[in-house]
């Protein structure tokens, strides 16, 4: 029994080391953009994005002047963030033009959920990113059980996750504080490294003209106004498309994902 034990620590850790267990865990798509964010590349644009963004641009491909590090909405605006930080660094001495948020609307308002333990504290791990968490970012994380074993090799190189009530936060607002204070911080960082920085909305079914509407509705005032340099050429970006182009509520079937959206492989 105890050579058992000791034989599956050891495969586990090897897993761990070998970072094997990225591309089989559910998720793969974050790993992409870690390894892409952490890689020293001469590149004319970023593009990070949720998984909308990720099928309009998969980080599993290589392009000659772009890297796309879009992956998810689980990773939260904080994941965004701190893929661009790792990028910025990496790439300190040769920096790209632009970074561009390619994020369906319906994305900004998600906070901390129910999916960001495997999602967020496992390719982020606490101890190396919580420099970077805002007080509130911190509360959030503090509310998961167990957040603090995320990374204990045995489960970062699965896709279980501990099942918790997610406690409520201002659920109401199209965008939360958490995609606020990141938005803010990505402004920030790119501005101080001379790199342009916009949001650009993901296609949006064109039946869900009302849900748009009503997104506006409930942006509150102060994000607004903060963001106003962001959001009004974001709100202009909005494209409708044929509902029967999509899957679900936001995602593409396979053969109607527009090749090369924003017209910038060419």
């Amino acid at each position: 029994m105890i050579i058992e034990l000791m034989l599956w620590n050891a495969l586990e850790l090897l897993k761990l080391y070998t970072h094997r267990y990225e591309k089989k865990v559910n998720g793969a798509e974050i790993y992409y953009a870690l390894f892409s964010s952490k890689t020293e590349r001469k590149v004319k644009r970023i593009v990070l994005g949720d998984s909308v963004g990720c099928q309009l641009y998969p980080s599993n491909q290589e392009y000659d002047s772009v890297v796309s590090m879009s992956c998810n909405q689980a990773i939260t605006m904080a994941g965004h963030y701190f893929l661009l930080k790792n990028f910025i660094e990496t790439n300190q001495e040769d920096l790209p033009e632009e970074a561009i948020l390619l994020i369906t609307p319906f994305s900004l308002s998600n906070d901390v959920d129910k999916y960001a333990y495997h999602y967020f504290l496992k390719p982020f791990p606490y101890h190396q990113y919580s420099n970077l968490y805002t007080n509130h970012l911190k509360e959030r994380i503090q509310t998961i059980p167990f957040f603090w074993s995320a990374n204990l090799p045995f489960i970062q190189t699965s896709s279980n996750s501990p099942k918790w009530a997610v406690p409520l936060t201002a659920s109401n607002q199209s965008i939360s504080q958490l995609s606020y204070e990141y938005l803010i911080k990505m402004d920030s960082i790119t501005k101080c490294n001379g790199i342009k920085f916009q949001m650009i909305s993901t296609p949006v079914r064109d039946d869900r003209r009302d849900d748009m509407d009503s997104f506006w509705d409930h942006l509150p005032t102060d994000y607004a106004d903060k963001l106003d340099d962001l959001l009004q050429p974001y709100k202009e970006s909005i494209v409708f498309m044929p509902s029967d182009y999509y899957t679900d509520e936001v995602h593409f079937l396979g053969d109607k994902i527009p090749d090369d959206y924003l017209g910038i492989l060419k």
